[in-house]
């Protein structure tokens, strides 16, 4: 098949970046930009040597040369272009959130299943191949059945630097803006959910900046997820299971490394006398201090590194343009029923 051309919709932050993903991508390249700010699109087209340039959407989803579209622009968008762009013969790959709640989530699914087009989230976590061995251990049982999901993602931004991240508009907040990744990630390895609770912190405008939720799921596991604008969490992920533990290590969002710790089995005790309990010779040396610090040190663990390559968008733009070239017309990896879940627990969540 020959290369697949992209149009990219939306002129800022994230269509800059994933511009740049695209320059690193075989098989695939970007031909238009389409911007309804007045300049942008041209401006991008100059900086990342894009042949064409739209100042309106429709006159994008027009051009027959296009195979496929990257939506990136407002979020509050994002549901309307991606039904706009199916209704035109699109395939479509959208920047997260897909749609700022579950009812607008179940219109592009509606509009999808319509169009006989291909449409996927860009959960581009859950492409990276330390999420995707993380999920192959959890489905094996490697470290056994898993129970616990906690994760965390969190750093602070400056309320300059990401006006609308801050401003009372439709698609702001943590929960949309952050809150998509542990919840995918959650979603993604127990199922859906049955219960959300938790503590949300709002300012006096009305968006929430934290958020910290509890998630029972239908399959009787349990998730601990936290995500903030405003503080450095620990940024890592870890899947708790009967046999150990299962760890996205530190940043999780872009994680490369994965540990693995495993419990160790227990020494054999001395049975009992009339004395009482008598406690073996190699329990003994176990207490001692040096010891302590060894088994500290290994303590079960194993580490494991998983590069996502050049750049860390590529694992999903790849699996995006091997979807198209097999006329699928969705992922099974990020299929669109996860994104509408997604919604539902942030609608939900947004109620607490």
């Amino acid at each position: 098949m020959s290369e697949i051309k992209f149009g990219i919709i939306g002129s800022g932050r994230m269509a800059a970046t994933m511009a740049v993903a695209f320059g690193k991508l075989s098989g695939a390249k970007v031909v238009a930009v389409a911007s309804e700010s007045a300049g942008r699109a041209e401006a991008c087209s100059k900086h990342f040597a894009i042949p064409k340039a739209y100042n309106q959407i429709k006159d994008l989803l027009a051009d027959s040369e296009i195979d496929a579209v990257y939506i990136a622009n407002a979020t509050e968008s994002h549901a309307q272009t991606t039904i706009q762009a199916l209704t035109a013969g699109k395939a479509v790959l959208c920047e997260k959130p897909i749609a700022i709640s579950a009812a607008e989530s179940e219109q592009i699914e509606a509009a999808a299943a319509r169009s006989g087009k291909l449409c996927m989230e860009a959960m581009w976590t859950l492409f990276l191949p330390a999420y995707k061995r993380l999920f192959e251990m959890s489905e094996a049982r490697a470290v056994g059945a898993p129970l616990h999901l906690y994760t965390d993602f969190g750093y602070p931004v400056s309320q300059q630097a990401y006006p609308r991240l801050f401003s009372p508009v439709p698609g702001s907040g943590v929960l949309l803006d952050r809150g998509v990744y542990p919840i995918a990630l959650a979603l993604k390895l127990f199922g859906s959910a049955k219960k959300v609770s938790g503590n949300l912190n709002v300012t006096a405008n009305g968006v929430d900046t934290e958020a910290f939720l509890a998630i029972s799921h239908d399959n009787g596991c349990y998730s601990q997820l936290a995500v903030s604008i405003n503080a450095l969490l620990q940024n890592r992920a870890v899947l708790s299971c009967v046999g150990g533990s299962i760890s996205l290590e530190p940043p999780v969002i872009g994680a490369e490394a994965v540990a693995v710790r495993r419990i160790l089995p227990d020494d054999k005790v001395s049975s009992f006398d009339a004395a009482g309990t008598l406690v073996s010779f190699k329990q003994r040396l176990r207490q001692l201090p040096v010891l302590r610090r060894i088994n500290s040190l290994k303590n079960g663990l194993s580490n494991e590194y998983h590069s996502w390559g050049a750049n860390q968008y590529l694992p999903v733009l790849n699996h995006f343009c091997e979807l198209f070239r097999a006329q699928k017309l969705e992922s099974e990896i990020m299929p669109l029923r996860l994104s509408t879940q997604v919604l539902q627990v942030i609608d939900q969540a947004k109620q607490l």
